[in-house]
């Protein structure tokens, strides 16, 4: 009876190392790493109409952000995407694609700082260093109108920006943002994720994923008191059934922008976390409206 207790225990502890060592080796796969081919994005770009996008890098506080510009207008206005965690700038591909935005506006998508080719793997969680490095894409375009999208995580990425450097953004359109430190959830169960050696059989963007959000209610904390000095119209666009973000965000966007001519929410009802892709026209047309309303 020992002896057959000892043989399923080595059978249940030789297929436990099994999967751990696959898991480890999938999660070192290029699909896991939640990525694109910018040659293929770029060359179907081209075949959609889209006018020479092209991949840049810009280097910042020892850190690379990788982007892509669609575009060199200079008498038009900029949309720039922020996407959300984990991802990559190719969230927005079918944004790009859009020939009515690219009729009216030229674009920029970063791949945020530990995503797709910005120093990937690398988690930053101070969103001010991640505004930091996209303020300096838009220092570069010092006589355009800017309007930030930002989805999800994005969100407060594009909100800190715009309190750092008020000068350089016009507007913002945020879908689903995460901007209320109240509303945070426990991260109880991501911090077990983070633990050795869980984190290093973790794909890398979901680490970094997970690395970013664990400290965001501290982040959001310590953008209370900037709020208050936001001037630019912001659009805020959330589902009612939201479960990653609750529809409450959307309220602490209001609360917390006390001019009435500078917020806007829009409810999607029934929405869900991914209105960004389900519900394309209504985010296309509301970041329309505020080129309109900028220009």
């Amino acid at each position: 009876m020992k002896k057959k207790k000892r043989q399923w225990y080595k059978k249940k502890r030789f297929w436990f190392l099994g999967l751990l060592v696959l898991f480890f080796f999938v999660s070192k796969m290029e699909w896991a790493k939640m990525r694109y081919n910018p040659q293929v994005l770029s060359q179907w770009l081209i075949e959609q109409g889209q006018m020479s996008p092209v991949f840049k890098t810009k280097k910042k506080l020892g850190r690379e952000l990788h982007y892509l510009q669609i575009g060199n207008r200079s008498s038009l206005p900029l949309i720039v995407f922020v996407h959300g965690s984990p991802g990559a700038l190719n969230a927005y591909e079918e944004y790009f694609s859009d020939t009515i935005l690219s009729k009216y506006s030229d674009m920029i998508a970063v791949d945020r700082l530990g995503f797709g080719y910005s120093d990937f793997g690398k988690s930053v969680s101070s969103l001010l260093i991640q505004a930091e490095l996209i303020a300096s894409i838009l220092e570069d375009f010092p006589r355009r109108k800017k309007i930030l999208v930002g989805h999800s995580m994005g969100g407060p990425v594009i909100a800190r920006l715009v309190m750092d450097h008020p000068e350089l953004v016009d507007g913002l359109v945020m879908v689903a943002p995460s901007i209320s430190p109240s509303l945070e959830p426990s991260n109880a169960w991501r911090k077990v994720i983070d633990f050795p050696p869980i984190r290093w059989l973790t794909p890398s963007a979901l680490r970094v994923c997970n690395q970013e959000i664990i400290p965001l209610r501290r982040e959001l904390d310590a953008m209370m008191d900037g709020w208050a000095d936001i001037s630019v119209p912001i659009t805020v666009v959330q589902g009612t059934e939201d479960v990653l973000v609750p529809k409450a965000n959307a309220d602490f966007a209001k609360a917390m922008i006390t001019d009435d001519l500078c917020i806007k929410t829009t409810m999607v009802e029934k929405g869900d976390h991914f209105i960004l892709w389900t519900e394309m026209a209504l985010i296309k047309k509301e970041i329309l409206e505020l080129l309109s309303n900028i220009t």
